[in-house]
């Protein structure tokens, strides 16, 4: 499993964009993506390439579901969404040029690349995956998508 929250995404959280609903969308990556090495990265126009998922019949997640809390006893932040939102419904997507190998959570602003920002990206919840016409089923850890804690 690899998670990364990137320096976009922690801005965000500081500046209090994501307090405390904020208008969350998840897309599938496939193999060729750079959202896995660039942490760096404030906006989504700063990926090399995310290589986004391309499934005929594929749409991204809207994170409408999307619960943010924050534990105060651990000094946690924590990302939860409907776990019933990864199941894409049977013989409505078609396989991926690639196969799928993670998440990226983005920050819905206007819906362009220089603006939307990347929160964070795992591989966690069954991956790679492919559609081959079918399910994609991916299944959310019980306690969140994303810690984010205090060094």
């Amino acid at each position: 499993m690899a998670d990364i929250i990137y320096k976009g995404g922690l801005l965000a959280l500081r500046q209090g964009l994501l307090d405390p609903t904020p208008d969350l969308r998840l897309d599938l990556v496939m193999s060729n993506t750079t959202c896995d090495t660039e942490e760096e990265t404030l906006t989504l126009a700063g990926f090399t390439d995310m290589d986004l998922f391309d499934g005929i019949g594929y749409v991204p997640i809207d994170g409408a579901g999307v619960i943010w809390t924050y534990d105060s006893a651990t000094d946690e932040y924590r990302l939860d969404i409907d776990d019933d939102q990864w199941n894409i419904p049977p013989a409505t997507v078609a396989p991926g040029t690639r196969d799928a190998v993670g998440i990226l959570v983005k920050l819905f602003i206007d819906g362009t690349d220089a603006n939307d920002i990347p929160i964070g990206f795992t591989t966690s919840g069954g991956f790679p995956t492919n559609a081959n016409n079918g399910d994609i089923l991916l299944s959310v850890h019980p306690d969140g998508l994303f810690f984010i804690r205090q060094a």
